[in-house]
């Protein structure tokens, strides 16, 4: 499900299947030189979290992506988000990014980092073949997870 007000309703009414949020986090660098690359990691994250959201329709719930500037906090960040999802009864919090500085946040679980791979040129069916090949990758992840802690 993503985070619309259609979508919503549908999460309000069957809350109890929805056992997941995921939280894409993209940082922004305004600089002229890293723009372009910026633009394309986001890009790919938004990409992949709409196919796994396509994948795991009805078990999670797929929030907007958290935008922060390079000089971010992300431990402050991180400290925010997780007492705000704390609060939702989410059983699994899956954080999805680019940015390997996320690795570093030891006080969030389930940080997922994925390298940033430059699709805004790629032609649509190898696009769609890398998508399915970085999904292929990360599905594990989430079953691991439900598997360990349901």
């Amino acid at each position: 499900m993503h985070f619309n007000s259609k979508d919503i309703d549908l999460y309000a009414s069957q809350k109890d299947y929805v056992d997941t949020a995921v939280v894409p986090l993209i940082e922004l660098d305004l600089t002229a030189s890293g723009m372009k690359a910026s633009a394309g990691a986001s890009e790919y994250l938004q990409s992949l979290t709409v196919i796994l959201e396509k994948q795991f329709k009805g078990r999670i719930l797929l929030l907007p992506p958290i935008s922060y500037v390079r000089a971010a906090d992300r431990t402050e960040l991180g400290g925010q988000l997780k007492k705000e999802l704390s609060e939702t009864g989410f059983k699994h919090i899956f954080y999805l990014t680019t940015d390997p500085k996320w690795r570093s946040v030891d006080d969030l679980d389930n940080v997922l980092w994925l390298p940033a791979i430059p699709t805004g040129d790629m032609d649509q069916s190898f696009k769609k073949s890398v998508m399915e090949d970085q999904l292929r990758q990360v599905l594990p992840l989430f079953t691991k997870e439900w598997t360990h802690h349901s």
